[in-house]
């Protein structure tokens, strides 16, 4: 029986109670050393900490510059297709006018010479105004005769 009081009081005292946990944010060291110091060589030393800050930094900058680059090459990208396909369309639609147009200008091209045709085989105009100068001419001889003869 106590165990499960005491059970109990600890689950109550782990809800109620707030947890804190403090983080210390890490701060790496950066020294600068001279030639005469002790040291193998002249140069900056960083502790552990300053120098995967430092690769993590870089790496990060490195991933950062690169879905840069990716993202404006994929804008640039899409910018281009976007165009293609316009242009695209445009053509589309303009060789089917052109073709449209072509086969409607044939058409009445063909309708205009059946016309023609049969205008050209329907059409005696000629034969009559030839039979009629020939009549003229035959009527004329006879009037010219006819007033010959009345005349003697």
């Amino acid at each position: 029986m106590f165990k499960r009081v005491l059970i109990y009081l600890i689950s109550i005292l782990l809800v109620v109670l707030p947890n804190k946990s403090l983080a210390n944010e890490l701060e790496g060291k950066v020294t600068s050393l001279a030639l005469e110091e002790k040291a193998p060589y002249a140069g900056i030393l960083l502790d552990p900490i300053a120098a995967a800050k430092m690769v993590v930094d870089q790496k990060f900058l490195r991933s950062q510059i690169e879905l840069e680059l990716r993202k404006e090459f994929q804008q640039e990208l899409a910018d281009k297709r976007l165009s293609f396909d316009l242009l695209k369309v445009e053509y589309d639609s303009l060789k089917k006018i052109h073709d449209e147009t072509t086969l409607l200008r044939n058409q009445q091209i063909d309708d205009l010479n059946e016309f023609l045709k049969e205008e050209m085989n329907n059409n005696y105009a000629e034969w009559w105004m030839l039979g009629g100068v020939a009549i003229g001419i035959v009527l004329s001889v006879a009037v010219f005769y006819a007033s010959v003869e009345v005349a003697k």
